[in-house]
């Protein structure tokens, strides 16, 4: 461990190196002078942190583990590379040089955590790539493409609200962006009558929020709009531009801004700024259709016949009784352990020193609170009951259908058994009828492992049925979030490790130390069914926690 002092001065000269088991705490001033590589833990601290160069060289942050800033002064002429993301506790200060990040990798950004700020933004001096802010409140986000700022604000409406953000340009290389953009500008709603082609950023985020788009003399807004109340902020919907609408126009000389009503960013892959059709009264028209009855058979929607609910048809891995027993191998089925040896709820434990647990799934307790009757009637020690599962299930998880990746729209809620080849077997219909949709979201979620959603929202089929593999395809990662972890190449899993899901708000999003404390407090339990026991074989014990030490960091975007 290292540390200064309140009162200490350190210099690093030449790469500045922290191992995986290292932490540095700084509450003084430490200067950086080479390349930072952490693969520990840098940050609790509340000093002051400079990044400089002696030569104008650029200096690359690097490592596997967490880079904290309290207020860091980037005072270097030959720029910063993230190659991993560093988190901005106070205050991010722009002396001199770009911040540069991979805008496609969302692990390497700059992230401002709540209450935390910058000062001193300019066209040569920001963030060229990704910019992360957690907090309530407005933030302007300083981007920019390495030339000039581009800037955009959102606005969390709590301490949680998560918005990611990028920004393209012409200027930058035609690979990131091509002279008319990478959306078809011609392509719009019937109340749009011109989208600009120059410049567009995205923002991701499950919560609701005005967008605020910053114009420049290089956006050519003259060049666009007649009268500056025309201009509006578009959104691209995946297939066309359409108005988001104007709550308020600034113009300063040949600059300005642009306000729209509120949205849901995550529903846009793009926004740019467009003018609104003389017609138009500035808001979206509404195109909504008819309500979805997948029971009523017409052109779009299926034939139920004689059921009326919608089915699901899942599979998943989870990471820990997937490994092989050597933390980084893994089968091609998950362990069945704990139904073998009578630990899952309900069975009578087959070893001498077992652990029975009450029948009935897991998923009654916080955070899911989830009052389903499944898994009672596996109940060895009831009249008329039954210890006997399927020989090849797992565990219990616990799926959930959503309108949109908020969880305020969840629709429907089950618990399904988990069989070794990763089927999800649900024990009672999934109960989900009268649906107004015709596509949703489906969410996976596991006692101990990151929650999961589909990337995208999953049509129902002509049979009432949404199908989907995780295995073979990559979770939903709209954010700065891992998704799920290939353990094999193709093959995905659900991160283990997430044994905490109810002491913080953030604590079923991503795996910490507080999953390492519950583990400490249950490390030695052993033949039994325990939320700390991530490779799911009965034990607590250090494999567990050798499970926790390589995804100690891992988040997720999935709205909780």
């Amino acid at each position: 461990m290292g540390y200064v002092d309140d009162i200490g001065n350190k210099a690093v000269f030449g790469s500045f190196t922290n191992t995986n088991r290292g932490q540095y705490v700084n509450d003084g001033n430490l200067y950086f002078f080479g390349d930072i590589t952490n693969d520990g833990f840098v940050g609790d601290g509340r000093g002051n942190e400079f990044i400089m160069s002696c030569d104008g060289s650029a200096t690359f942050i690097s490592g596997a583990g967490f880079t904290e800033f309290n207020v860091v002064d980037v005072d270097n002429p030959g720029d910063i590379i993230l190659e991993k993301d560093i988190r901005i506790m106070e205050n991010l200060i722009f002396s001199n040089g770009i911040i540069h990040t991979d805008r496609n990798v969302f692990r390497e950004r700059v992230f401002f955590i709540d209450g935390s700020e910058y000062t001193g933004a300019t066209d040569n001096k920001h963030v060229n790539g990704a910019v992360s802010r957690q907090g309530e409140g407005p933030f302007i986000y300083p981007l920019g493409d390495g030339d000039h700022l581009g800037r955009l604000s959102a606005t969390g409406s709590n301490s949680f609200d998560i918005f990611l953000a990028t920004y393209y340009s012409t200027l930058l290389s035609d690979e990131q962006y091509s002279a008319n953009g990478p959306f078809p500008v011609d392509v719009a709603d019937i109340d749009v009558s011109a989208v600009q082609p120059k410049e567009f950023w995205t923002l991701s985020g499950g919560q609701s929020t005005t967008v605020t788009l910053f114009w420049s003399e290089f956006s050519e807004i003259d060049n666009l709009v007649d009268d500056i109340n025309d201009l509006i902020v578009v959104g691209w919907d995946s297939e066309k531009w359409v108005n988001l609408g104007n709550t308020a126009v600034l113009e300063i000389g040949r600059a300005g801004t642009v306000t729209s009503e509120t949205i849901m960013p995550d529903r846009y892959e793009a926004f740019t700024f467009g003018v609104m059709d003389s017609d138009s009264d500035g808001f979206v028209d509404s195109k909504d259709p008819a309500p979805f009855d997948p029971c009523v058979p017409d052109e779009s929607s299926p034939a139920c016949s004689s059921n009326t609910c919608i089915d699901v048809r899942l599979s998943v891995f989870l990471e820990g009784p997937l490994q092989s027993g050597r933390i980084g191998e893994y089968n091609d089925e998950m362990r069945t352990r704990l139904n073998r040896f009578g630990y899952l709820p309900g069975q009578r434990p087959t070893t001498l020193l077992g652990t029975a647990t009450d029948a009935g799934q897991p998923y009654n307790r916080e955070p899911w609170n989830y009052g389903g009757t499944e898994g009672l009637e596996f109940n060895a020690f009831a009249s008329g009951g039954s210890e006997i599962y399927p020989p090849d299930a797992v565990d219990w998880v616990y799926v959930s259908l959503r309108i949109n990746p908020d969880d305020i729209s969840t629709v429907c809620k089950k618990s399904a058994l988990l069989m070794a080849d990763g089927t999800a077997v649900l024990t009672e219909p999934f109960d989900c009828c009268d649906l107004t949709e015709e596509e949703y979201f489906v969410v996976v979620e596991h006692r101990n492992h990151l929650p999961i959603m589909t990337p995208n929202p999953i049509e129902i089929d002509e049979s009432g049925t949404i199908s989907f593999d995780f295995r073979a395809n990559q979770s939903y990662t709209r954010l700065f979030g891992d998704g799920q972890k290939e353990v094999n190449p193709g093959v995905f899993a659900m991160y283990a490790g997430n044994g905490d899901q109810v002491l913080t708000e953030a604590s079923i999003k991503d795996i910490n130390a507080n999953d390492l404390s519950l583990w400490t407090a249950e490390n030695g339990d052993h033949s039994g069914y325990y939320f700390q026991d991530y490779d799911l074989n009965g034990d607590v014990n250090v494999h567990d926690k050798a499970i926790w030490l390589t995804n100690n960091g891992v988040f997720t975007d999935v709205d909780r």
